[in-house]
């Protein structure tokens, strides 16, 4: 079976002027000032092989060629150099609202951008409903796209482009924007269409919604192929990336001449077993070794755990536990147990930090240093955290 999409050594650059001159005054007054340009490599030697039912996330910082990727699967842009084989359909929506036009109301735009899909007009009347429905605009069919908030054209495209009879969907950010109801919908969406066994490329910087759902992944970095495979694996590579460059850009602080350093941090389960993987409600220990240089006391030790999108999940310290430490001298260590962990499947980031007692002085503090993962073994639970949820039927 050929594949839906198969690129070799794609290659696409941009001239990007030094100078923008826009208006006939401009040209006029630096009319005889030689503009300059620059050429801007988008895309260098990409090549990408994509099979039935394979769903690949493409991720990357801003300015990595996601999006200028996608465009040249979806026939917007011609590459410079390379060769493209695309068998089927495409559905792109690309950018939610793509094709919209202003002055014409709600339901004008659902027969346009729905004709600019592919969909025919008894296709289109049979899906009005549906599509209306899905968006909840029924109350502004006659409002002129202009009056539209963002989250509300977000809302009409998506519900269009779902409807939508493709061999291959390109997804460009779509949960950027709209609210959590709908991009609830976009993610129901995306599992029926796994379910049923589409092909799809979604662009995302969430990283979380990367692992949940794609089969496989692809990492870009200025124009390049870094990596492609196992979407955790390549995720990891991202947030390491992530961290190096955070690192160069916004040195640590010095501590080196602290009285209290932070020298390492283990992970250990229950049994004392040194590990840094774990399935929910699992009791981790986290293993915090210290060296005082000389006595301190009453020193306030502390963590932060932050998910893999920066969401900072929690942040105890030693002086809000009610648990103070007399002093410190020398070398030795402090267990932070968490029993049970009730964090769902993922990889976190753990900060570890000491404090003086007013937790105004900082000894030392290691942000993000540290990371962990959480197993996927609640398959039909979503989010970050398990509740302690009880069902109580009554008839």
């Amino acid at each position: 079976m050929p594949a839906v999409v198969e690129l070799k050594n794609i290659g696409k650059s941009f001239i990007l002027p030094h100078e923008k001159r826009d208006t006939l005054k401009e040209n006029v007054l630096h009319f005889l000032k030689k503009r300059t340009y620059e050429h801007f490599m988008a895309l260098d030697n990409v090549t990408l092989k994509l099979g039935k039912g394979e769903f690949l996330g493409i991720i990357g910082k801003n300015g990595s060629g996601k999006s200028t990727l996608l465009k040249i699967i979806a026939g917007i842009y011609k590459p410079d150099k390379g060769v493209i084989d695309v068998n089927g359909n495409i559905a792109p929506f690309l950018e939610l609202g793509i094709g919209f036009q202003p002055e014409l109301t709600a339901r004008e735009n659902i027969m346009v951008n729905a004709t600019l899909l592919g969909l025919t007009r008894k296709e289109i009347i049979q899906k009005f409903s549906s599509i209306v429905e899905f968006a909840e605009i029924g109350h502004f069919l006659d409002l002129k796209m202009k009056n539209f908030s963002s989250g509300m054209q977000a809302r009409l495209a998506f519900a269009i482009a779902r409807e939508a009879d493709a061999d291959l969907y390109l997804c460009d950010e779509v949960l950027a924007v709209g609210d959590e109801a709908f991009q609830q919908k976009c993610l129901e969406v995306f599992r029926n269409w796994k379910s049923q066994g589409k092909t799809m490329i979604l662009v995302s910087h969430n990283a979380s919604l990367i692992t949940q759902f794609c089969t496989r992944a692809m990492l870009l970095e200025q124009g390049k192929l870094i990596c492609s495979g196992d979407p955790e694996t390549v995720v990891d590579e991202y947030h390491r990336r992530l961290q190096v460059q955070s690192t160069k850009e916004s040195p640590a602080p010095d501590f080196s001449n602290s009285d209290v350093r932070i020298t390492d941090v283990r992970f250990f389960n229950k049994g004392d077993e040194e590990k840094d993987n774990f399935r929910t409600g699992e009791t981790m220990v986290i293993r915090i070794f210290y060296k005082a240089i000389k006595p301190v006391e009453k020193p306030v030790f502390g963590i932060a755990i932050h998910s893999d999108e920066g969401v900072h999940m929690s942040g105890p310290n030693t002086k809000t536990s009610d648990y103070t430490i007399t002093k410190v001298e020398g070398e030795g260590y402090l267990d932070c147990v968490i029993s049970p962990i009730n964090l769902l499947g993922g990889k976190y980031f753990l900060t570890v930090s000491c404090f003086d007692y007013s937790c105004a002085y900082p000894y030392d503090y290691a942000d993000k240093k540290y990371s962990f993962t959480i197993e996927k073994n609640r398959a039909n639970q979503f989010g970050l955290i398990e509740l302690p949820v009880t069902w109580r039927f009554h008839d």
